[in-house]
């Protein structure tokens, strides 16, 4: 057996832990040997994992293995692969085998954008804009496909037709929470990838979800964190980020909200302050905008559009609130927030609240 399909083997293993995988690959850098001589592994783990390494050494287990990855179209990087992510080859305990649905990009920039699942409305805006920024500039947005901040961050480089990468804290072939798997296909279908560490069929632990901020981290150049509570996981991915050496930025909250107590902390610390995605091109020396977005320039607004613009600059309104302070006709204003939606100009919230982006 080659070393490459050796791992694919020895990763699949739901006892194998990430620590006793790397004391085996560690002690047995060809580890293809494993496959022909199982009891050489002894050497290095306890009872358990050796049991659960025999009981999988079979022609069954490898075949029902690779029929299930070629039935969910689900492709496998290993370390011993040329196309296996460089930056994330460097870090440490790099994960010996990638499981991926979907197409890697193949941009050179590529940014994380995480935080917490109970963010709030400006939080939500915030990491789909700036999101959609970096996309249009051809940078792939990378996230963890959680609720809130990471969700919105997906969606909003989808909305720039940019490239998207989910990293699952489960297996490859599940999708938590339930409800993102539209979210999840949307991704594939618009030419993003899904991956995780955890072959099909394995069993979900609480851990992974941390463990695998390590690979958000490091498929990144830089990582964004939008808001954060103290005890957010976001944090844990802030934390990889330094130790891999990444450039860190923290986008400023209120300091009366729970959601960015963490985020805020960053920035007294070792983050840059992220206003917009301009701080992060800057940061980076990365060209702030496609030619195509330069050469557009920007929207011109007609003079009633201009003033609810003006008026959804420093808070979310509802539409009662713009009629009645600006005097506007209700239908007039109906047409108005929908042709200002639709150039990305304005956001509506899922309680009915308008903002706007610039």
């Amino acid at each position: 057996m080659n070393d490459s399909t050796a791992l694919i083997w020895l990763s699949s293993i739901p006892a194998l832990s990430d620590k006793s995988l790397g004391k085996l690959l560690e002690a047995f850098p060809e580890p293809g040997v494993l496959w022909d001589e199982p009891n050489l592994a002894m050497r290095v783990l306890g009872t358990k994992s050796m049991e659960a390494l025999r009981e999988a050494k079979s022609e069954d287990y490898l075949d029902a293995l690779l029929c299930a990855l070629e039935e969910k179209d689900v492709r496998v990087l290993t370390l011993f692969d040329d196309d296996y992510p460089d930056r994330l080859r460097a870090i440490e305990e790099a994960p010996p085998a990638l499981y991926l649905r979907g197409c890697l990009p193949e941009k050179a920039r590529a940014a994380a954008i995480v935080g917490t699942r109970k963010c709030t409305a400006d939080g939500r805006v915030t990491a789909q804009r700036m999101a959609c920024d970096l996309a249009a500039s051809g940078v792939a947005v990378v996230s963890g496909m959680a609720d809130g901040i990471d969700s919105a961050a997906h969606l909003g480089c989808l909305e720039a037709g940019g490239q998207t990468v989910a990293v699952l804290g489960c297996a490859i072939d599940s999708c938590y929470p339930p409800e993102n798997r539209s979210l999840l296909e949307r991704i594939l279908d618009e030419g993003g990838c899904v991956l995780s560490e955890h072959a099909p069929g394995a069993h979900t632990r609480a851990y992974h979800f941390a463990r695998r901020n390590r690979i958000i981290s490091g498929l990144s150049q830089a990582v964004i964190v939008v808001e954060a509570g103290e005890k957010s996981g976001a944090l844990i991915t802030a934390q990889y980020a330094l130790a891999q050496h990444r450039e860190l930025f923290a986008v400023p909250g209120s300091i009366y909200a729970q959601a960015c107590r963490g985020s805020n902390r960053l920035l007294v610390a070792d983050a840059h302050v992220a206003l917009s995605a301009e701080e992060v091109f800057s940061a980076m020396s990365w060209l702030s905008a496609s030619p195509e977005k330069q050469a557009e320039g920007p929207v011109e607004l007609d003079p009633q559009s201009r003033r609810v613009v003006e008026f959804l600059q420093n808070d979310e309104k509802s539409f009662d609130e713009i009629v009645n302070e600006l005097q506007i006709e209700a239908w007039e204003l109906n047409s108005l927030l929908t042709i200002l939606e639709m150039q990305g100009i304005i956001r509506q919230s899922a309680g009915k609240l308008y903002r706007s982006l610039i």
